[in-house]
């Protein structure tokens, strides 16, 4: 209950700052002096020919580790109580539990394999999306970006594969309680997820560029990027018709969105909330 409420509340105050933001960028931009500048499209015929991402066959692994578990729980089902734990408080005591059946041994099988999903998806999207444009040294700034796509790319994987060894942990104490080992990877493995984020936001930011561009002024293009400001709706929400994309980088901040005028978005929205509302039933 505590975590949807905080949640709600970033999402809400996320979402206030884009727009307060968005709207005081419009409002200065609408002061500045308008100069007739050439707006060029350029495209890198050769940048799909690169390795952008690692395969998703690395996600073999974390599936192995999954059949693993769940075999060895179909195995020793009738070693299991007839009362399974559910739910811890931080002191340990148990707060939720269910009767034991397949289904309630198997639940956290079938969150990892709709996690594993989700984070095999997240990697398609990485290579997939949209190409990122610069008429400054756009050579160098393919480079980045291919690098930026291949350590975000490796990140997913192993943030996938640390939470399905803190799954495993916690479907194998079922068979073998140590609260305190739980408790103690339970706390350690969103720390270092949470690390390698702010590290790699840290040190390759939003396209593998910098926030400020150190050129000289005459070693800048004189050319414009394609102006797309009608395309991000309140700032943050990204609606292009003309655009084939499935996913883009964010404008600002790190990661990517998708394109909400393809009908393949509203799909995806709607299967991850499908998954927390069945692990939210799962878990009840």
């Amino acid at each position: 209950m505590i975590t949807g409420v905080c949640t709600m509340i970033f999402i809400v105050y996320w979402a206030a700052l884009n727009m307060l933001f968005h709207f005081k960028m419009k409002k200065i931009k609408e002061t500045l002096t308008t100069v007739e500048t050439p707006q060029r499209v350029k495209i890198d015929t050769t940048f799909r020919q690169n390795k952008l991402t690692y395969s998703n066959y690395w996600f073999l692994i974390h599936m192995a580790i999954i059949v693993s578990i769940a075999i060895i729980t179909i195995l020793n089902y009738n070693a299991l109580p007839n009362v399974i734990p559910m739910k811890y408080d931080l002191q340990g005591n148990v707060i939720s539990s269910t009767p034991k059946t397949y289904l309630s041994v198997l639940a956290i099988n079938l969150v990892q394999l709709g996690i594993i999903a989700l984070m095999m998806l997240v990697n398609w999207s990485i290579k997939t999306s949209k190409q990122q444009l610069s008429t400054s040294d756009p050579a160098q700034f393919a480079a980045k970006n291919i690098q930026f796509r291949r350590k975000w790319s490796l990140f997913t994987i192993i943030t996938g594969l640390l939470l399905t060894i803190l799954f495993a942990f916690i479907q194998m104490n079922m068979f073998v309680p140590n609260l305190v080992l739980l408790k103690g990877i339970s706390f350690i493995t969103p720390v270092l997820i949470l690390l390698g984020a702010i590290g790699l936001s840290l040190t390759g930011r939003q396209g593998g560029g910098k926030i400020r561009n150190h050129q000289e002024g005459r070693e800048r293009s004189k050319e414009q990027p394609v102006n797309d400001d009608d395309h991000w709706k309140l700032g943050f929400i990204y609606f292009n018709a003309n655009d084939p994309s499935f996913t883009v980088e964010k404008r600002y901040g790190i990661g990517w969105t998708i394109n909400f005028a393809r009908p393949l978005s509203w799909v995806l929205l709607l299967l991850i909330i499908a998954i927390v509302v069945i692990s939210r039933v799962l878990s009840q």
